[in-house]
């Protein structure tokens, strides 16, 4: 597991900025500031201080352009939560593991439910070395 790998979202308002970023892909302070929720909004340098923080963590990348600085996701959303889920379920018990993971698919609803178990059968045939 490399250090990218082990980075967590701290808190409610980096999670809110890194679902804007994740959102817009691409945006400056103002930008981001202005697509948060209105109940997350503070000031710019709030802002612009959890941007800079996000992209010292390596979760964000930052680049001038002109007179702008623009931020963009480094990792994206599906795999950040891949990871963190990963890593939340590797500290638990397997019974505990198993109960977590039977409590999240029964909450799927039943499209969601046939796709994961498709994705289960082609994981499976491929370790078991059958066709893919």
């Amino acid at each position: 597991m490399t250090q990218k790998d082990r980075i967590h979202i701290q808190g409610e308002l980096q999670l809110a900025i890194m679902r804007v970023m994740w959102r817009l892909e691409e945006a400056s302070v103002e930008e981001v500031s202005q697509a948060l929720p209105r109940s997350q909004r503070g000031a710019y340098t709030t802002t612009q201080t959890v941007l800079n923080r996000l992209a010292e963590r390596g979760l964000l990348e930052r680049a001038r352009h002109g007179k702008t600085i623009r931020y963009t996701p480094r990792v994206k959303e599906a795999d950040y939560l891949s990871r963190s889920l990963q890593d939340t379920l590797s500290k638990a018990s397997p019974g505990a593991r198993q109960a977590a993971l039977t409590r999240l698919l029964g909450e799927l609803d039943p499209g969601d439910l046939r796709e994961i178990e498709e994705i289960a059968q082609e994981v499976s045939s491929r370790r078991s070395g059958g066709p893919r």
